[in-house]
């Protein structure tokens, strides 16, 4: 592995929502031709930290780098695939539209149309996200107080997903959705 591996810790690191110069890299060296490095990162009050040894202060870094990474790998709650919280972002919203358009309170499409469009706005969402992380979500407790407005709307969406889909969804609903997409597309 190469300087790489110092680039995928930061990637990591950032889709977390933290900063990257949040990644501390402290070095010692033993003799001119041998540098030793210790990396450290923080998480949800958790400290990560590995350590490397090379001819340089750049092999020692990649070298924590990598070890560090590895050590991740036995905590998989920290490696993101936000292609997957996309998906159930999606279907977050989804549920947001059917919420609304079935909701007895606003009466005329264009009520609900408006309150949709208030509810489905990232600015909205975002506020749900600060909200359920100060009172200590835990599906939120990883992430750092650096994520983008989209990120943090795109998670509500996907958090909403995941807590409702059971309670609205029956067990044939992939079927019967099936069969109003056959029609559609007849």
């Amino acid at each position: 592995m190469n300087e790489n591996a110092i680039n995928k810790l930061l990637e990591l690191f950032k889709n977390l929502g933290y900063l990257e110069n949040d990644v501390k890299f402290e070095f010692k060296s033993a003799c001119p031709a041998l540098h030793y490095c210790t990396v450290k990162i923080k998480i949800n009050g958790r400290t990560f930290e590995a350590n490397g040894v090379g001819r340089s202060k750049t092999d020692a870094k990649i070298a924590a780098a990598e070890t560090l990474l590895k050590e991740l790998q036995n905590h998989p709650e920290l490696v993101i695939n936000w292609e997957e919280i996309n998906v159930d972002a999606q279907r977050g919203d989804a549920l947001i539209k059917l919420a609304v358009y079935l909701c007895a309170e606003w009466q005329s499409a264009d009520d609900k149309s408006k309150k949709l469009q208030n509810l489905e706005a990232d600015s909205h969402l975002v506020k749900v996200f600060d909200q359920w992380k100060s009172n200590g979500d835990r599906d939120l407790a990883i992430w750092g107080g650096h994520l983008s407005v989209k990120r943090k709307a795109t998670l509500v969406e996907a958090l909403l997903w995941q807590r409702f889909r059971m309670q609205v969804m029956t067990a044939n609903a992939p079927t019967q959705l099936e069969s109003l997409l056959k029609i559609l597309r007849s």
